[in-house]
């Protein structure tokens, strides 16, 4: 079960990297690597009990527009991430996301590169 956690944080934290880096105009973050630890532990925290919640809920909107509503449920929960580092202020650590645009082009990046590294790095 551990393992699975750890997995799922390093896997979470390697989408954030890349997500930073895929789009450095519109996603600003502060702490470095810390950054990436903290935010890849909430972003864990999320997908395991507010993601699943979301789904059910959201789920005639997913199934009407084919699984793409999941862009905004991603773009959500990356919102959520934003709004609990902002709250917590652990030492210094901090994402800014510049728009609602943002939000949706980084929604839809997230959840495409959790999908292909879970694909890749889980059995």
């Amino acid at each position: 079960m551990f393992r699975s956690l750890f997995i799922r944080l390093v896997l979470n934290a390697g989408s954030l990297y890349m997500l930073t880096y895929l789009m450095p105009k519109d996603i600003t973050y502060t702490g470095g690597i810390a950054f990436f630890v903290v935010a890849g532990l909430f972003m864990t925290i999320i997908n395991i009990f507010i993601k699943p919640i979301l789904k059910i809920l959201a789920l005639p909107f997913i199934i009407l527009t084919a699984g793409l509503f999941m862009i905004f449920i991603n773009a959500f929960l990356l919102w959520i991430l934003s709004y609990s580092l902002d709250i917590i202020k652990f030492q210094n650590v901090s994402l800014v996301i510049q728009s609602k645009g943002s939000y949706l082009v980084a929604g839809l990046l997230f959840g495409l590169l959790n999908w292909v590294l879970n694909s890749i790095f889980r059995k």
